[in-house]
């Protein structure tokens, strides 16, 4: 057998990604996703389990997504693929959290008007709504107590 070369191999793996975003849309009616770059700009931002608890560094449900990247309340990492189907978009992670680092699958569906962003894949049989939060500089982001902190020692 003939050993890939090194440009051969990250194609291998984006391919694998593919499959799995592929596998993930397979159980919803037939309709064209789209493999894209970014997660679109209706996604990103701070979203938390009820419009109080954006302010909160508590809420468990807490989650932010930026163009590349994803922090759940106990994870974060990179994102690797993404798929956007109309309202719906599904995701492939690179996840880091509690001393172990794992392959992630996520999807999301955002209500019409932008403000909800409903995830029925991560707990089988729920569907876990969260609520975008504003954008200000008082929101706490997940893992930014840590930043802050590194930052205030450096000072």
């Amino acid at each position: 057998m003939w050993p890939l070369s090194s440009s051969v191999r990250p194609l291998r793996c984006r391919m694998r990604y593919v499959l799995a975003i592929s596998l993930l849309l397979a159980a919803q009616p037939l309709a064209a996703g789209v493999l894209v770059p970014a997660v679109p700009d209706s996604f990103v931002g701070h979203w938390a389990g009820s419009p109080s608890a954006c302010d909160s560094e508590f809420d468990d449900l807490r989650l932010h997504i930026s163009s590349e990247h994803i922090s759940y309340w106990e994870s974060e990492g990179p994102i690797l693929a993404v798929v956007v189907r109309g309202r719906e978009l599904a995701l492939i992670s690179e996840l880091s959290g509690e001393g172990r680092t794992w392959l992630a699958t996520s999807k999301f569906t955002i209500s019409a008007h932008g403000g909800l962003l409903s995830d029925s894949y991560s707990a089988p049989g729920q569907r876990i709504v969260r609520y975008k939060c504003p954008e200000t500089d008082a929101v706490q982001r997940p893992n930014s107590s840590l930043k802050r902190t590194n930052q205030s020692l450096r000072d």
